[in-house]
């Protein structure tokens, strides 16, 4: 991904959302003539096409960076005939606003990448799958950036997410869904749709019906919202977190759970799920210390997705574990998971482990 920008210091929030497929480069325009030859998989601009220096710019960078067929996102500040008509002058696949909502800004993404890819990869359940995950992503980005905030989070937003990974493991293998969200280069977005899609997969395998198996997905999405008021230098860390901030980490499920029971409209059960999801059977987890006749089976399923999910995803401080190796792990955790769930689990681990 390559970001142009005339004004780099503001673009932390949009650098964030294109990084979803992978590290994104942010170069200023007056530098990005002197890089290095790039050539990245879509380019997206941020710069004020009113200057006629500024279009002059894009063009020279466009024509040394931009490999033949590659997506470029042109996004304007104003909404004017003119600068329309500039961005469409230098080969603006795309055009949006700036200020464009983030979950249609990341579908748009999604869309121009599939785009830009080999008629073949295009085809099938795959495709699918990724559909249904760039809907899904977008939709979290909304509900994200809406607790970041200390806003609403939408019951429509929520719901289109669930819908969409209901549907995507309905209809494809577990292995698709993980294949496609390891494109994902955002950790947290990464990690929430691993759970959710793990969660959706293990409620179909246990036959449950449309409305148990929406709820449980619902449980899924939502169950680290709370991490959306976590500190970006915590989530982000690129090693271990200390002591300290463990404590700070340790802190998402309550926050996540006074967030949703203060807007209200959400059921006990994926309240449980989003408070207790780090709890054990054996009252050795957080953030209350519950024990066993105190957790719902929801939230034991929750949890054994939740733990799977971290164990199989690479961070750069450590390689993700084989599927085979992380589910001996949860076996090995005993009594404090729910053994007949984690037996039941293992038809989901030999389908994902098609996908490491």
């Amino acid at each position: 991904m390559l970001l142009i920008t005339d004004r780099p210091g503001d673009s932390g929030d949009l650098a964030r959302r294109l990084a979803l497929w992978g590290p994104c480069r942010v170069v200023g325009l007056d530098e990005v003539g002197d890089a290095a030859l790039m050539q990245p998989s879509i380019i997206v601009s941020d710069v004020d096409l009113a200057r006629q220096q500024s279009v002059e710019a894009m063009r020279t960078v466009l024509s040394r960076h931009r490999r033949k067929g590659a997506p470029y996102l042109c996004l304007l500040r104003d909404k004017t005939a003119r600068s329309t008509i500039q961005a469409r002058a230098i080969g603006a696949t795309e055009i949006m606003p700036f200020d464009t909502q983030a979950s249609r800004l990341i579908a748009a993404i999604e869309q121009l990448l599939r785009e830009g890819e080999e008629p073949d990869s295009a085809r099938g359940a795959l495709a699918f799958t990724r559909a249904q995950l760039a809907t899904a992503a977008a939709s979290l980005a909304d509900m994200l950036g809406a607790a970041a905030a200390g806003g609403t989070i939408a019951p429509r937003i929520v719901e289109t997410s669930v819908v969409a990974i209901d549907e995507a493991a309905g209809s494809s293998d577990i292995g698709d869904w993980l294949q496609v969200v390891w494109s994902y280069d955002d950790l947290t977005y990464q990690h929430c749709m691993l759970v959710a899609g793990l969660a959706a997969s293990f409620a179909h395998q246990l036959g449950f019906a449309l409305a148990d198996r929406r709820r449980v997905t619902r449980a899924a999405v939502l169950h680290d919202i709370g991490k959306a008021r976590i500190s970006l230098d915590i989530l982000h860390k690129p090693g271990a977190l200390d002591g300290e901030e463990q404590a700070v980490m340790r802190t998402h499920p309550a926050i996540g759970h006074e967030m949703l029971l203060a807007q209200g409209g959400f059921c006990p059960e994926v309240l449980a799920a989003v408070r207790s999801h780090h709890e054990y059977l054996d009252g050795s987890g957080y953030p209350d210390g519950l024990t066993g006749p105190q957790i719902s089976d929801m939230v034991r399923m929750i949890t054994i997705c939740d733990i799977y999910a971290a164990l199989i995803e690479q961070r750069s401080y450590k390689h993700p574990t084989p599927p085979a190796q992380a589910y001996g792990m949860l076996l090995e955790m005993g009594g404090k998971l729910d053994a007949a769930l984690v037996r039941a689990f293992h038809g989901i681990v030999q389908r994902s482990g098609r996908a490491a």
